[in-house]
C-alpha cells in the first residue's frame, strides 16, 4: 500500500510504502504486486486543497502518477473512484477533471480497468465537506424520488462503495474497461454483490 503518511492499520499481507504522489516516478517497482489489483481512492476539493491548480494537481497528476506506478509494478486490475457526472467536456472543473483522468486511464490500456462513478459520499471523514454535508441533507428530503428513477443521484454510503470495490475485484472475465454508475453501486450491494 503507498500512502503519504503512516497509518494504524496492519496485516500480515500488508505492506506499506510511505512516498508523495509526485514522486512515485523515482520509486522502485514493487515485485511483490505484479499480477495483483490496484485501487485508487484519491481526491480532494478546491477548498481543501487551496486553488484549483492543487485541486488538479491531486485529483488528475497524482491519479495518473499512481496508475503509471501501477503500469510500471506489472498490476493486472486498476480500480479508480471517480465521480458522478464525470465528463471531459464539462464545463464543470472537478467532473471534466475526473472525465480527463478517466479517459487517460482508458488510453493507458490496463489489462482490466474499473472506475466507480458515486454521487454523493456518506460516512466519516477526516475533513468536513459543506457541499457533501449539504447534500446530504437535501437528499434524505428527496429520498421519495430516488425511488421513481433518480436513484444514481441517491447518496452512497463509503461503506457501500467499499464492499462493490472489493467484491467487483474477484469477477474474472469482466470487460476490460467497466464503469459503474452510481445506481449500480446501490444495486450492486442490494444484491448481495
Amino acid at each position: 500500500m503507498i500512502a503519504r503518511r503512516p497509518t494504524k492499520i496492519e496485516r500480515e499481507k500488508l505492506h506499506w510504502v510511505e512516498s508523495e504522489y509526485d514522486t512515485l516516478d523515482r520509486l522502485d517497482a514493487i515485485s511483490g504486486i505484479s499480477g495483483g489489483d490496484a485501487y485508487c481512492c484519491l481526491g480532494t476539493t478546491i477548498k481543501a486543497a487551496g486553488s484549483k491548480a492543487a485541486f488538479r494537481r491531486v485529483d488528475h497528476d497524482f491519479v495518473l502518477n499512481a496508475a503509471e506506478f501501477a503500469l510500471r509494478c506489472g498490476v493486472k486490475r486498476f480500480s479508480l473512484v471517480s465521480s458522478i457526472g464525470a465528463n471531459a467536456q464539462s464545463r464543470s472543473l472537478y467532473t471534466r477533471t475526473k472525465g480527463e483522468v478517466e479517459a487517460a486511464l482508458i488510453a493507458m490500456k490496463f489489462r482490466s480497468l474499473q472506475i466507480f462513478r458515486p454521487s454523493l459520499l456518506k460516512g466519516e471523514r477526516d475533513e468536513f465537506r459543506l457541499a457533501e454535508s449539504i447534500g446530504n441533507s437535501v437528499a434524505v428530503l428527496m429520498k421519495p424520488l430516488f425511488f421513481i428513477g433518480l436513484r444514481k443521484y441517491q447518496p452512497v454510503e463509503i461503506s457501500k462503495l467499499a464492499k462493490a470495490i472489493y467484491d467487483s475485484a474477484d469477477q474474472e472475465g469482466a470487460a476490460a474497461v467497466r464503469v459503474l454508475e452510481s445506481d449500480e453501486i446501490q444495486s450492486y450491494w442490494d444484491a448481495g454483490g
